[in-house]
């Protein structure tokens, strides 16, 4: 143990073995810290270049180019019997659901867990720590190269320092969740990594959201559509980013003016490709354009907010601000634009008519946050501003009808 730093010293693994007794001693205690370093940028699948392994008596670093099975690693991210402990860890969770093909199960996000208990969110790792565990970490190699070999110490140093704390940080921030009551809120946030929608390539809507696909309309979106498709195949191919391999600008020009003949594709600044390529291209573009009309997509309209709309969701943003404030909550995990304005929708004009298909109703945002609003909009609760430690805050007001409890306070905004 590196008694002066506090954390065990990193082992950089070498034998299969190592890994082995790693994961046994893992399941062992229960739970494990984790994750990788990777390169994206420039690849159509993300590359793990590093692998971060911490327990409660051992830092491990593994190197993928050494071709050591990681299995036993991606399987300890799936088991449910052991909890994984990440900080902002969906990409690198995705490493081990993509290679096993099974759920992660049991994990805990440390960026979630102090956004519910009066952290800033989204947090970064080096102020999480410096907060909670008043230890200062030096990130100098945010943008090093983790393909290059070797890895000098300080790169080493970098990449064990990623899990060398969370364990500690898990203690200090379990014991502030159980401290305010929201032990089971944050466990309702952490079952969201056991959707695998999570993790899939997601297909739906994904024509709108390519760059400029507004101004095509009827046949030129079931080319455009046709095109993603091809661009995603070619990309898998090339082993380069989708974007890369066609760009969403010229992929909106060629559809919204059906190019399909060699010369005039060969023409567009900027088609970085072979010959062969141009040739497939401008046949699927053909193929797209025999697309029935019954097939064509339908353009999504425009999500315009009403003036009255935008004020109500500015309504809705100070009173959950205020909240948050009130109750050492995370406002950006509380509530997006997005939800507000599906809650405000949701009771004004109906839609969508489904409840449980709108966030700020469900789980204990509804319980909170939720009925909060409900009250406000149905015009049961005032709001007023008030001054409060040298600055102006919004509160929301007792209710006009029978209080929820003595006083008229909200029986549901502090967590028991």
């Amino acid at each position: 143990m590196n008694r002066a730093a506090g954390v065990p010293e990193t082992v950089v693994i070498e034998r299969q073995q190592q890994i082995d007794e790693f994961c046994a001693q893992s399941r062992a205690e229960g739970r494990f810290a984790f994750d990788t370093e990777f390169v994206m940028e420039d690849r159509y699948e993300p590359e793990v270049c590093l692998v971060q392994l911490a327990s409660e008596n051992a830092v491990v670093l593994i190197d993928p180019f050494l071709k050591l099975d990681l299995l036993p690693v991606w399987e300890l991210v799936c088991d449910p019997q052991v909890e994984t402990v990440v900080h902002a860890g969906q990409e690198d969770l995705a490493m081990a659901v993509r290679r096993t093909g099974r759920v992660a199960r049991r994990v805990l996000d440390l960026q979630i867990a102090a956004g519910l208990v009066g952290y800033d969110y989204p947090l970064s790792l080096q102020k999480l720590v410096q907060s909670t565990l008043h230890v200062r970490l030096h990130k100098s190699k945010t943008l090093t190269d983790w393909r290059q070999r070797p890895l000098n110490a300080a790169q080493l140093r970098y990449a064990a320092d990623d899990v060398n704390y969370l364990l500690a940080v898990r203690r200090k921030l379990h014991d502030r969740l159980v401290r305010a009551g929201r032990l089971e809120w944050a466990a309702e946030e952490f079952r969201g990594f056991e959707d695998m929608s999570l993790y899939a390539r997601v297909e739906e809507d994904k024509l709108q959201r390519v760059k400029g696909i507004s101004v095509l309309k009827g046949r030129q979106l079931a080319v455009a559509r046709r095109l993603l498709l091809w661009r995603d195949e070619l990309a898998q191919v090339l082993n380069r980013p989708a974007r890369i391999a066609l760009k969403d600008h010229l992929l909106v020009e060629i559809a919204r003016h059906e190019l399909s003949s060699f010369s005039e594709l060969r023409e567009l600044r900027g088609l970085n490709m072979s010959d062969k390529n141009v040739q497939a291209l401008g046949g699927i573009v053909k193929e797209a354009m025999a697309t029935p009309a019954e097939e064509w997509p339908i353009a999504k309209p425009y999500d315009e907010e009403a003036p009255r709309e935008a004020v109500l969701v500015a309504l809705a943003t100070a009173v959950v601000r205020g909240y948050c404030l009130d109750y050492d909550l995370a406002y950006s995990l509380i509530a997006t634009k997005k939800s507000l304005r599906d809650l405000i929708r949701h009771r004004t004009i109906g839609q969508p008519s489904d409840a449980t298909a709108v966030e700020l109703l469900c789980g204990w945002r509804g319980q909170t946050v939720g009925v909060i609003l409900d009250e406000v909009l149905a015009g049961r609760r005032t709001i007023h501003v008030e001054p409060s430690n040298g600055e102006w805050v919004v509160r929301v007001g007792p209710v006009s009808r029978p209080a929820l409890e003595p006083g008229g306070e909200h029986s549901l905004r502090q967590p028991s």
